[in-house]
């Protein structure tokens, strides 16, 4: 994957007129040269600025640009001319081919810094043609993760997917296009202060340098590390779907007085041992029965019971011939209303899901109206969200008009429509409570009524059971013991039922669990796989080969190596700090940027195939130094990659460095940012 930077625009509108400066660039080396303190790092910073990435440089929310762009202009005689409106833009293509031109203010009365309009097309080199334009938000909360963000634009636009890191108070966070970039842009003021990268550390990510190095390089360790991270959350979830129905069995055994026995509080491997897990409970005399042998003795008993002549059955066989049929018929009326009942559940609790749908999607619509609202007041007068051309539910093309227009007639406006939404989700809300009500009344309703029909039922088993006794029996004690018996067996053979299909998904989240542990046994025990161990010991040849090119004496480079743990420069496996020279330094820090850029080459990284230095001569490094690092940033066109320069070499020096190396000079005389 690529990123070619086309064109950098920067302009100012003052009071007496409009100011800029234009720089074209190419694939390969580019080179834009001007004196010292004439604005060449005002056009790279204009870059940064543009694409919303001053934070790499600052945890300060402020403009990383001069005067010139935020105050004043001063022109070639020393005037200086107040600044009304000013504006960075960059051109950009990625390795598909597609072109965006990005536009953001850095100073206009009306439209807020963090607005970013995106023109799809070349609007800097072939400004004739109309393009669409589309408005995004940056710096704020939700820009790296929102469809109206400008870096989730960017990061798609590029063709990365960002992932996802932990932070130190333990939540997670995207890895930001800010905690990227230092491995590409070397800012002059800070940025040649660490190799690989001075990376900002305001978002409190874990070794952010290790993770943006890793995503940079596309190793494997980083994606057997986010699915190292996933497995930990599914078994964590599997874990809390144990304890859930352990503690379900716990419920329902609970309603008989009974414990559950032989399930641990952590889930369980072996399913012969869940299948043997059992129900106790005391029996009259305080004794610890199993629940099975409970209920098969209360069986034994109303056995006998039904067996037991009962007095007096022909005086009372009139009556309960009557009181069968009217049972009979009762019964059969409850169990009629208790289908009722659940059948009404069962809508309502759909409903319940139909809510939750419906209130989920409108939650949705008004945070794109939100979004659209916030970019509206960052100073948009365009989303593509709002079209006038396109739905704004799913962006789909459609007619000016839809049916023939009144007089009259009004189509609501952007806080009208986000009150609309709010209204229909306190409605939906409201809606919701009073289905969930319902379903907790049914369902009450519906609890009541089956015990309503077992204890009917049960008295109709039992008259019909008395009617076959002899003639001359009879016995209210029996009866009602047998009655009595009968109810309880009922409930002991419910929880019995409940606890053995609890014990059937307790086996199904255990196969899960034991799947989830073999996966995460499998995954490599060493951190780096040997595909990543290939591609850091290739870097580490770029890299000794760049520091022995550019004249690297502080010692051997061949003594210079990559770490496998921290993937930053080191000799003998310690990482190289101030026993090296300034100069050394600065040709270390050229090496291992390009060498990236080189393995990208060769390799499969994330790397944009871009590498920007600001004045990358620093501590007067040696002519012959600098000269091989032209030669080397030169090979970049090949490989449809791009170095840019920004520097104040001695131009005749200079001219004589580039003058048989293939490049693109773009030099300016005086100030960069002059009048247009």
């Amino acid at each position: 994957m690529t990123l070619l930077i086309r064109h950098i625009r920067l302009r100012v509108e003052t009071s007496t007129g409009l100011f800029g400066a234009d720089v074209p660039l190419e694939t390969g080396l580019n080179i834009l040269w001007a004196d010292n303190t004439k604005g060449k790092s005002t056009a790279l910073q204009g870059l940064l600025y543009a694409l919303g990435l001053e934070r790499m440089l600052s945890a300060k929310r402020e403009i990383p640009l001069p005067h010139v762009m935020t105050s004043y202009v001063e022109d070639d005689q020393d005037n200086k001319h107040p600044v009304l409106e000013s504006s960075a833009w960059v051109e950009l293509e990625n390795s598909a081919g597609k072109i965006i031109t990005v536009r953001r203010y850095a100073k206009n009365p009306s439209v807020d810094r963090r607005l970013v309009s995106v023109f799809f097309g070349p609007a800097l080199s072939q400004p004739s043609a109309s393009y669409r334009q589309q408005d995004y938000f940056v710096s704020d909360p939700g820009a790296a993760q929102r469809e109206s963000g400008f870096h989730f634009m960017l990061a798609t636009f590029i063709g990365w997917n960002l992932p996802t890191i932990g932070k130190f108070d333990g939540t997670e966070s995207l890895l930001y296009l800010e905690t990227i970039f230092p491995l590409f842009f070397v800012e002059q003021k800070t940025g040649w202060s660490a190799i690989p990268a001075a990376f900002p550390t305001q978002f409190q990510i874990k070794e952010v340098g290790q993770r943006a190095l890793e995503f940079a390089l596309a190793l494997d360790t980083h994606s057997t590390e986010l699915l190292r991270q996933q497995l930990e959350v599914d078994i964590a979830n599997t874990k809390q779907s144990w304890t859930i129905i352990r503690n379900q069995l716990t419920s329902a055994a609970a309603l008989v007085n009974a414990k559950v026995q032989g399930i641990t509080p952590a889930p369980m491997l072996s399913e012969a041992d869940i299948d043997q897990a059992s129900l106790i409970i005391a029996n009259e005399n305080s004794q610890i029965q199993f629940l099975s042998e409970v209920g098969s003795s209360i069986r034994a008993r109303i056995a006998v019971l039904t067996q037991t002549v009962t007095p007096t059955v022909a005086v009372a066989a009139p009556a309960s011939e009557e009181e069968i049929d009217q049972l009979t018929q009762l019964v059969a009326e409850q169990n009629g209303r208790r289908t009722e009942i659940f059948k009404l559940a069962q809508i309502e609790k759909a409903q319940v899901r139909s809510i939750t749908d419906r209130l989920q999607s409108l939650q949705e619509d008004l945070q794109k109206n939100q979004d659209a609202q916030k970019l509206q007041s960052f100073g948009s007068s365009l989303t593509e969200s709002f079209a006038a051309d396109r739905c704004p539910t799913c962006a789909q093309h459609i007619e000016d008009t839809l049916l023939e227009q009144q007089d009259g007639v009004t189509i609501m406006s952007l806080d009208e429509n986000i009150n609309y939404i709010k209204a229909q989700i306190d409605l939906f809300k409201r809606l919701l409570e009073r289905t969930k009500d319902n379903v907790e009344r049914l369902d009450s309703t519906f609890a009541e009524v089956k015990r309503e029909v077992n204890g009917n039922s049960a008295r109709l088993r039992a008259l019909k059971a008395e009617s076959t006794a002899p003639a001359n029996s009879f016995s209210i004690t029996l009866i009602e013991e047998r009655v009595r018996l009968q109810a309880r067996l009922e409930v002991l053979d419910d929880v019995q039922q409940r606890f053995e299909e609890g014990k059937l998904e307790l086996i199904t989240v255990v196969n899960h669990y034991a799947g989830l542990l073999s996966a995460k046994a499998q995954l490599p025990r060493e951190r780096l796989s040997s595909k990543d161990k290939e591609k850091l010991k290739k870097l580490a040849e770029l890299f000794r080969s760049q520091a022995k090119a550019y004249n690297f004496t502080t010692f051997s480079p061949e003594e210079l190596d990559i770490s496998e743990e921290s993937y930053r420069p080191q000799k003998e496996g310690f990482d190289i700090g101030f026993e090296i020279s300034a100069s050394d330094g600065i040709r270390l820090k050229w090496a291992y940027q390009l060498a990236m850029l080189e393995l990208a080459r060769t390799e499969l990284t994330n790397h944009i195939g871009v590498v920007i230095f600001d004045e990358p001569r620093q501590q007067e490094a040696s002519k012959v130094s600098f000269q091989s690092l032209l030669n080397r940033a030169a090979t970049a066109k090949a490989f449809g990659q791009q170095v840019i320069f920004a520097t104040s070499e001695d131009f005749n020096q200079l001219k004589g460095f580039l003058s048989k190396i293939n490049h693109n000079l773009v030099a300016f005389e005086g100030r960069i940012v002059k009048r247009v």
